[in-house]
């Protein structure tokens, strides 16, 4: 029989363990007895308080698991007011079996108890419920060892029974919450309340629990928790700041709020009350809105200016509504920041201002145009055209009044391919017609825009007839400046060629004299020879500096850039220049290391540069010495010339040195000759071969040039020159011509040239002379009837009559006999000629005039040496 009293204890029989339970009928003033008020959690108190309100029509259950030990709370149907009976059993006393109340009980609640061996695991006892649990009979339960076990999910199962075993080893009770598997095959969740039953020894004996099905209740919550998740995302990632007030402080804000009011994170916000965001101009008014939404519940918006946590103020649109925050009004308001865009705002109104204002005193001609509708015009368009801005924009003025005849073609073919949506180039020129009838030439630009938020177009109009004038004047200046670069050219040819032959012939002349009369005449006149010889030196060295200016600026001056020695460049400086030293009294020394320097150059500009620099040193230096270094640093191979001369004004070093026809002493204070075009042409050269030159220097104290040009960065092959083998000893290739006694046909229209070349020869071989093309042809075809044929022809490129030296060439190769036949050009022009050139004509040598006997002798002992191809 059971005793419902404010804490009863139900007992069975004398040989049956003791159940405690409390029961009683729950009142407002008294909801549970006060052996229970601190042994429930809050939400064991809220599931009583609520079947307290709603009485349920069945029996139902509710587990809790205090420190004090695990509770079954029962509400039982009962006839009184409420009607509603209220039990709380200690778990931990009830024994399943001991009566038949209980077992009346527990067959009515939706529940499983069990009792199970502590060390197996396995069920000694199940309630009737357990096959409603699992959908298997109860037999199966208590005859299968590891039942439960096998039926736990398989992701679950090592954790439970791990913690099952480790808690049950220590005595202790516990509560698991696990998935089992139903004899359909779903997913069952389980919540255990597992009490541990010992022995008379103390060791655990027993293992008594009550399952529970929470799956309804999991799912609830897994959805709960999901949808929480998802209105936690949604508020903490919403871009839109949004907080709570409430308790008249901040007790939610989100990333974006914090963002707004310069926090680090939101929770620096919480705590926060008005007075510590609002502004407080804004402050009473900001108030007055929350009064409004927690007291009348109604929602507000507005704007108003917000305090950020730096002090700085930001201007915001927001919107609050009442919600209930933990039980209490509070306000869910949302924030915008509108600061930039009301100085955007602000900003665009200023800009659209100072557009206006552009466009309206712009002083190049603009208009706004639809079709063919003026919509706007700026006062600039109105000048150009003669109309007035109201004239231009009246409804019935045809934008094409403005077309010349000669332009309407082009216009109309705009328009139609700007209605048909074709594109349509911006920039074209264009004839207008003034309203005087003035024609004018305008570059017109258009960009299609947006006008009132219809299609128009942005046009711009620049005057260019004076430009065009101008073009023209500067074309035909151009052409004039071309014309006269093409006469000089001519010039400076027909000059190379006209100096160049007489050159030759008084060069060649004064070294045949020389050589003839050495030791005939008096030494005086030998010294005049000497000086014949050096002057017509000096005048081919001032034609080629200014022949090299004219071609390094016009940029047809071809360099060949390959590997040079230094170390060989300054030997044969140091030859070259020790006699014009000795003569001065100075001594030429040189500093040149073991090992070789070879730098990426062309060799003849690199020499006739280094030349140039030593030759001035030498020149202006009266006492002391001129020294020539050579070295490298880690991607360049100098050479430096050093000499004690009096030395220059540093800024002329910086200003003058380099431009032509400059000397630092000019007009009747000039103190040397010469005419100001080594040094030009040297940093010509220098920079053309991707060189530099530095120059120091000062009154009283010498100069020092160094010129610097990039290392050769691979060890080349050793490939002496095709054309210009070593041979030095005159004499001895004077042997070895006279011993192959060459027959040599001479094919030169100057008579003073031709009879150079005579004498030089025919000591060496025998002279055939011809005077034209013709008669060079009259010749072979005469020998040819002998059975004979010249062993070398030197060839003049310039021929009278028509018949040029290339072309008399192709004529000559035409004859089998002559195949081979070493032919060697010979000329006087500027332009600079390349071996491969001649080679690739058909020639095989060449010689520039002035010709020197040394020079004669080794070409023509090269090619009358080599092998005749079979």
């Amino acid at each position: 029989m059971l005793f419902v009293q404010p804490a009863g204890v139900l007992r069975t029989s004398p040989v049956m363990e003791t159940v405690s339970v409390i029961c009683w009928t729950p009142t407002p003033e008294t909801p549970l007895p006060a052996e229970l008020a601190n042994r429930l959690p809050p939400e064991a108190k809220r599931w009583l308080e609520d079947v307290r309100q709603h009485p349920p029509p069945a029996p139902q259950a509710y587990l809790v698991a205090p420190p004090t030990g695990s509770l079954l709370l029962l509400a039982l149907p009962y006839p009184s007011d409420p009607p509603l009976l209220l039990a709380a059993l200690d778990v931990g006393t009830v024994f399943p079996v001991s009566d038949t109340f209980f077992r009346t009980l527990v067959q009515s609640l939706r529940a499983v108890f069990w009792e199970a061996d502590a060390q197996t695991f396995r069920f000694t006892y199940v309630s009737p419920q357990a096959e409603e649990l699992l959908g298997y009979p109860t037999t199966r339960w208590l005859k299968e060892p590891d039942f439960w076990i096998a039926h736990i999910h398989p992701e679950d199962r090592a954790q439970t029974v791990a913690y099952c075993r480790e808690t049950t080893d220590r005595g202790e009770d516990h509560d698991i919450t696990y998935r089992m598997i139903h004899a359909n095959g779903r997913v069952v969740w389980i919540r255990d309340i597992i009490t541990v039953v010992p022995d008379a020894q103390g060791r655990p004996y027993r293992l008594r629990g009550l399952l529970l099905d929470v799956t309804e209740e999991q799912e609830t919550r897994q959805e709960l928790e999901l949808a929480r998740q998802r209105y936690e995302d949604l508020v903490t990632n919403n871009p839109i700041a949004t907080g709570v007030y409430g308790r008249n402080q901040v007790v939610y804000a989100n990333p974006a709020m914090a963002r707004l009011f310069g926090a680090r994170k939101p929770g620096d916000l919480l705590g926060k009350t008005a007075a510590d965001l609002i502004y407080p101009d804004n402050l009473e008014a900001a108030l007055e809105y929350l009064r409004r939404v927690i007291k009348q519940r109604e929602p507000v918006h507005g704007r108003g200016r917000v305090q950020r946590l730096d002090g700085q103020p930001a201007i915001v649109d927001f919107r609050g509504v009442p919600i209930t925050w933990e039980g209490e009004p509070a306000v869910l308001f949302f924030m915008w920041d509108v600061s930039e865009q009301l100085r955007t705002a602000r900003r665009l109104a200023e800009r659209e201002a100072q557009y206006q204002a552009l466009f309206e005193n712009a002083p190049a001609p603009m208009y706004v145009r639809r079709n063919r509708q003026f919509l706007l015009v700026n006062p600039a368009f109105a000048r150009l055209t003669g109309y007035t801005a109201e004239e231009l924009t009246a409804p019935g003025f045809d934008a094409l009044r403005l077309v010349a005849p000669q332009s309407i073609p082009v216009v109309q073919e705009r328009l139609a391919r700007r209605a048909q949506g074709l594109p349509v180039p911006p920039c074209y020129e264009l004839w207008l017609q003034r309203k005087d009838g003035k024609e004018i030439l305008v570059e017109a630009t258009s960009i299609n825009i947006l006008w009132e938020g219809q299609p128009a177009v942005l046009g711009f109009f620049r005057d260019i007839s004076a430009q065009r004038e101008a073009e023209t004047y500067l074309k035909q200046a151009r052409q004039k400046a071309e014309e006269a670069s093409q006469l000089k050219h001519k010039f400076l040819e027909l000059m190379t060629h006209e100096v160049r032959t007489p050159l030759s012939t008084i060069l060649g002349y004064a070294e045949l004299l020389r050589d003839e009369l050495a030791d005939r005449i008096p030494p005086e006149l030998l010294q005049f020879l000497e000086v014949i010889r050096d002057s017509g030196r000096r005048l081919l060295g001032l034609l080629s500096d200014v022949l090299d200016l004219s071609l390094l600026e016009t940029q047809r001056r071809r360099l060949e850039t390959e590997a040079v020695s230094l170390n060989e460049l300054v030997h044969r400086l140091q030859t070259d220049f020790a006699p014009m030293a000795r003569e001065k009294g100075l001594a030429l020394k040189t500093e040149i290391p073991e090992r070789p320097i070879r730098v990426v150059a062309d060799e003849e500009a690199l020499y006739r540069t280094l030349a140039n620099i030593v030759h001035n040193a030498v020149k202006f230096t009266e006492t002391g010495e001129v020294r020539v270094r050579i070295g490298r640093n880690s991607h360049e191979g100098w050479v430096q010339v050093i000499d004690t001369g009096p030395g220059m004004n540093p800024e002329f070093a910086r200003t003058g040195l380099f431009e032509p026809f400059r000397q630092e002493s000019e007009g009747l204070n000039r103190r040397h000759e010469g005419a100001g075009l080594g040094m030009a042409v040297a940093y010509r050269f220098i920079k053309a071969m991707q060189g530099r030159i530095n120059v120091d220097t000062a009154p009283g104290r010498g100069t020092t040039v160094t010129v610097y040009l990039p290392l050769l960065t691979m060890q080349p092959s050793s490939t002496p020159s095709a054309l210009h083998p070593e041979a030095r000893d005159l004499h001895r290739l004077q042997q070895r011509l006279r011993e192959r006694n060459p027959h040599i046909l001479i094919v030169e229209d100057n008579p003073e040239n031709a009879r150079f070349l005579e004498l030089a020869l025919q000591e060496v071989a025998q002279v055939t002379r011809a005077s034209d093309a013709r008669e060079a042809l009259q010749l072979i075809e005469a020998n040819l009837v002998r059975n004979q044929i010249f062993d070398l022809i030197l060839l003049d490129l310039n021929l009278p009559g028509g018949f040029s030296g290339q072309a008399l060439l192709h004529e000559i190769r035409r004859r089998s006999a002559y195949h081979h036949v070493p032919i060697v050009a010979q000329t006087a022009y500027a332009e600079p000629f390349r071996p491969e050139d001649f080679l690739a004509e058909g020639f095989d040598g060449f010689l520039i005039k002035p010709i020197d006997r040394l020079t004669l002798y080794r070409e023509l002992d090269r090619l009358l040496t080599q092998p005749t191809p079979s």
